[in-house]
């Protein structure tokens, strides 16, 4: 089970896709450390393997306490991992200190190969070259790396590039973010179904032999492109991680989501034990069951592996039983 925990929204970045419309100073309303270690507790007795947590933001580092979130995390038996926004909280000194208290891997956002594009897509200059610094960082204190990459009409041309980056720099796992329009995105374009499908089907060739494990946010169709480029109906991708089904997210103020990208609360860790919000929620219960999904999406036999993103058909569409609108897949037999 995977879990992405939002600290808080605060962030010094004015980044353009940004799904939490961060802002520039905590909310008073933020869990406090006791919340958040009894959450933890709760978390590391769930399963024989706990799940693994991702601290993100906004940026964690805008939190006074997060060594000792950190520490309690680790210390209960999580693999813990780190996504920061690149600002000047984030010092060498600052990941070194990650890696002693036993982070597993930390992420580094580069949207681009080149100053220009990365630095524009974030808002502040410099930011570039400081990820890259970062990056490096979190490598040469043992830790693993992980390259975010958000997609988008912007972004979509560089994408070879950027890949060639993050194998340079050592990245043990590349995700890209197909941009959804939620947050301050609604503003920014997203990828056309063809253009999302030329993507996912160029991703999908370098798997093979890429250097990295590459996984994407909000194009759970990957999982049918690979299988079609392999032997179709035997999907042997490990695992199938998504919303509400292996994932699950918890905001600044407690609240339990099935993914960041998609505003819809199911409970709230104040009120009510996480497991109970996961497993028992209707939310949650109808996105485990692929036999609700509408549109081509309930149609569609890699229901079971995609089921679409949820997160976008929510965002289009206002239903989040709809059928994905960046899939041209037909399932009558065809790709449109």
């Amino acid at each position: 089970m995977l879990i992405t925990w939002e600290l808080t929204r605060a962030c010094a970045l004015r980044c353009r896709h940004c799904r939490a419309a961060a802002i520039p100073n905590r909310n008073p309303g933020e869990l406090s450390f006791d919340d958040l270690s009894r959450v933890l507790e709760e978390l590391s007795t769930l399963r024989a393997h706990p799940p693994l947590l991702i601290f993100t933001g906004g940026d964690p580092t805008e939190r006074s306490d997060l060594m000792r979130i950190l520490e309690r995390s680790v210390s209960l038996g999580l693999t813990t991992a780190v996504a920061p926004s690149v600002t000047p909280r984030l010092t060498d000194e600052v990941i070194a200190a990650w890696s002693r208290a036993g982070v597993h891997a930390v992420s580094i956002s580069l949207d681009g190969p080149a100053p220009e594009a990365h630095d524009r897509f974030r808002g502040i200059p410099g930011t570039f070259a400081a990820s890259l610094k970062a990056a490096r960082s979190v490598v040469a204190h043992g830790m693993q790396l992980q390259i975010n990459t958000s997609v988008c009409p912007e972004t979509y041309p560089t994408l070879a590039a950027t890949g060639a980056l993050a194998r340079e720099l050592g990245a043990r796992r590349w995700e890209l973010f197909f941009v959804i329009g939620t947050g301050r995105a609604r503003d920014l374009p997203s990828l056309s179904a063809e253009s999302t499908e030329e993507a996912l089907v160029w991703l999908a060739r370098q798997v093979p032999t890429a250097p990295y494990r590459i996984t994407t946010v909000a194009a759970p169709q990957f999982r049918r492109v690979r299988d079609q480029l392999a032997a179709p109906g035997t999907w042997t991708g490990g695992p199938v991680i998504k919303e509400g089904r292996g994932f699950a997210f918890i905001d600044h103020l407690g609240n339990v989501a099935p993914n960041g990208l998609l505003p819809l609360a199911a409970g709230n860790v104040r009120e009510r034990p996480f497991a109970e919000i996961y497993r028992d929620s209707p939310l949650f219960r109808a996105l485990r069951d692929p036999g609700r999904l509408r549109g081509r999406c309930g149609r569609c036999s890699y229901r079971e592996v995609c089921g679409g993103s949820r997160a976008r058909a929510y965002a289009a569409t206002g239903d989040v039983l709809a059928e994905d609108p960046a899939c041209p897949f037909r399932p009558e037999g065809a790709a449109a």
